[in-house]
């Protein structure tokens, strides 16, 4: 069930990021840095702190990440892992100060949680160009980051893969995102969604796709953040009229990501669904 805690707590002087590691000393906690979309002025672009036991994970890390975080007095190498889902800049335009802070400045290589196939097309084609070239040669992947390769479960009828990190079991999975006239999902370039111990579903960035849910298990999933587009067609994201034709019982679980700024205009709480996922807002499970 899941138990959203009040975000009255921040201030200026709060140490957030301690916060949400104490929260999740005897539970599951996740919490938006961002949950804007791409073009997003009234939120960040969406980005999602998940901790338990203390220990944390950042997913995404679009271009206005590492500003929003330090809004809050969070440097962007203070977390355990990190994870992307997909390289468009809103999930990865903060990706190179991450790498070149955690060099520079702390002298450590964060931890990725990557396959081997997504971190080549991450390096080669978004990466490699800012941080290839430093002052003693030509760097590779591996000389600024620590991967952690998850194991392959399946390629059908999604393909998976599954991970711990510490007591946190997380699934990742393959999503329809890209290009939007692709029928299947492995036709679709790299993007991949969450299941965060068998009990939250992170979509990240998707196209409407139903078959999803019917190809994950989701007998223990009490909660789902899903992509939403505010405006049709929902083209390479999934909209809310799409998302408004789901069975009752899938609409009351799940909580929107990745909305633009006219929100205001909308009442998903009266249309069946949990609501707008909120910043800075603890939920625990």
């Amino acid at each position: 069930m899941t138990k959203p805690v009040s975000s009255s707590f921040i201030g200026e002087d709060t140490k957030i990021l301690e916060e949400i590691k104490a929260a999740s000393a005897d539970g599951l906690v996740l919490c938006f840095v961002g949950v804007g979309s791409a073009f997003a002025k009234k939120h960040a672009q969406t980005s999602l702190i998940v901790a338990k036991n203390g220990i944390t994970l950042l997913v995404d890390i679009g271009t206005t990440i590492p500003n929003a975080l330090a809004q809050q007095n969070i440097n962007i190498t203070d977390f355990d892992y990190y994870h992307i889902t997909h390289s468009h800049a809103d999930h990865i335009g903060g990706m190179e100060e991450l790498l070149l802070m955690s060099r520079y400045v702390k002298q450590q290589r964060p931890k990725i949680i990557i396959t081997e196939h997504y971190q080549d097309l991450l390096w080669e084609k978004s990466l490699k160009g800012g941080c290839e070239y430093n002052e003693t040669g030509l760097l590779r992947f591996s000389d600024l980051m620590e991967p952690i390769r998850p194991l392959w479960v399946n390629s059908q009828p999604r393909e998976k893969y599954k991970v711990s990190i510490g007591d946190m079991e997380l699934v990742i999975f393959r999503t329809k995102h890209i290009p939007g006239n692709v029928a299947l999902w492995e036709q679709a370039f790299w993007s991949t969604g969450l299941m965060i111990d068998g009990r939250v579903l992170f979509t990240a960035d998707t196209r409407f796709d139903e078959k999803l849910f019917a190809d994950l298990n989701m007998s223990g999933v009490e909660a789902i953040f899903h992509d939403c587009q505010l405006f049709s067609p929902g083209v390479v994201h999934a909209s809310y009229e799409e998302l408004m034709t789901l069975s009752p019982d899938l609409k009351s679980k799940i909580h929107l990501t990745h909305y633009g700024d006219s929100f205001e205009k909308f009442n998903p709480s009266a249309d069946g669904f949990q609501g707008f996922a909120e910043p800075w807002k603890l939920y625990k499970y």
